[in-house]
């Protein structure tokens, strides 16, 4: 027999001996009436109360558990929704400022296209340069105006870039056309500069390579429009429309002691009265009688040039008066110390006289690469 068959009996044996027979005795109406209780009986009854105490357990436990969990599902759903809610006011508030960041950049980018058509032509711009990658397409797939944003800013990058490639060429076409005239571009367009060192700290030249190319775009228009401003200060327009060359540049015999002298202009020979212009745009800084110079105009044509117009008969401008290049200014004469009716014509440039002749003899190049400085510099938006 084995060990279990033998302790099987005992325990049960104890187990029920928890529950013993009873017997019940009732006296009712003068009768005695007896009930037993059995041991199995017992048994069965403790065991369906105990079943029911334990599936009344596990059902409370499993509720609580339910309840627990809906409880921190609701905290969880709550916390989900405001956090959905607040994400969804900033990207509102977010698109809303990128559509009209958008908005006015490419306002800023037509604008731009036109100028730049207007002076340089249509320029090749490399669109691929700069393209996004990865994190474009994330971003673009999250709020479409971002990555339009994105995709305006390169290619703003590249448009600088193109555009300071074209100035860059102007700067050194106009810096040859100054070379043919005689002058010095460096000494040309130097300038007395000074003041305390004030370092870049605008919204357009930050961190960035869109900054960058912006300020270098800048330098280089800069240094254009220094170099257009003294190339439209050489005045290479004739005096006069009528009359010939009758006394050239450098020494000769004066005309009235006949001893050598310096001549710092040249004359033009031609009838009295013979329309005297303007050979460059400028302002008139002297209007008036000069000695022996007679009736005299003088035009400031910037970068320290001046030119000079003498023996007038008539004068037909005032001090302070703007003028172009042709503009009539006077009428030729014999005013001053002169021997007959005709034009002298000086060129000064930081007070020295240079020989205007290589000035009137430009190429017709040379002339249109000026005319282009003259219009571009000529009009206050553009410049």
């Amino acid at each position: 027999m084995s060990k279990n068959e033998v302790e099987g009996p005992g325990l049960w044996s104890r187990f029920k001996g928890l529950f013993p027979d009873h017997e019940l005795h009732i006296r009712s109406g003068g009768k005695l009436r007896f009930f037993r209780i059995s041991s199995k009986l017992q048994i069965r009854v403790v065991s369906i109360v105990a079943a029911g105490l334990v599936g009344w357990l596990a059902f409370t436990l499993v509720m609580v558990g339910l309840q627990v969990k809906g409880a921190s599902d609701r905290i969880a759903l709550d916390q989900r929704e405001q956090q959905v809610t607040e994400t969804a006011e900033r990207v509102a508030e977010y698109r809303g400022s990128v559509e009209d960041q958008v908005a006015r950049v490419e306002r800023r980018q037509q604008v731009l296209d036109a100028l730049v058509r207007r002076h340089f032509g249509n320029l090749e711009i490399d669109e691929t340069e700069g393209e996004g990658g990865e994190e474009t397409d994330e971003v673009g797939e999250a709020i479409p105006e971002a990555a339009a944003l994105r995709e305006l800013e390169e290619y703003q990058v590249a448009f600088a870039r193109a555009l300071r490639g074209a100035v860059e060429e102007r700067t050194a076409r106009t810096a040859a056309a100054i070379r043919e005239f005689g002058f010095d571009p460096r000494v040309m367009s130097r300038q007395a500069q000074g003041g305390p060192l004030e370092p870049i700290r605008t919204a357009m030249t930050l961190d960035g390579a869109i900054d960058s190319e912006i300020a270098d775009l800048e330098i280089a228009l800069n240094r254009l429009a220094v170099m257009e401003l003294s190339l439209r200060a050489i005045p290479s327009a004739k005096p006069t429309a009528y009359g010939a060359m009758s006394s050239p540049f450098g020494l000769r015999r004066d005309p009235f002691t006949r001893g050598r002298a310096m001549h710092n202009g040249i004359d033009f020979r031609g009838s009295h009265g013979t329309g005297i212009l303007a050979t460059g745009p400028g302002r008139v800084s002297f209007a008036g009688w000069k000695g022996g110079y007679g009736r005299t105009i003088e035009i400031d044509h910037g970068a320290g040039v001046i030119t000079r117009y003498a023996h007038l008969s008539a004068i037909s401008v005032r001090v302070g008066e703007q003028v172009d290049r042709g503009d009539r200014i006077g009428r030729m004469g014999s005013s001053g110390r002169s021997t007959a009716t005709h034009l002298h014509y000086e060129v000064r440039i930081n007070g020295r006289a240079v020989n205007p002749r290589p000035l009137l003899e430009a190429d017709r190049d040379v002339l249109e690469i000026q005319s282009v400085a003259e219009r571009r510099n000529g009009n206050s938006v553009e410049l």
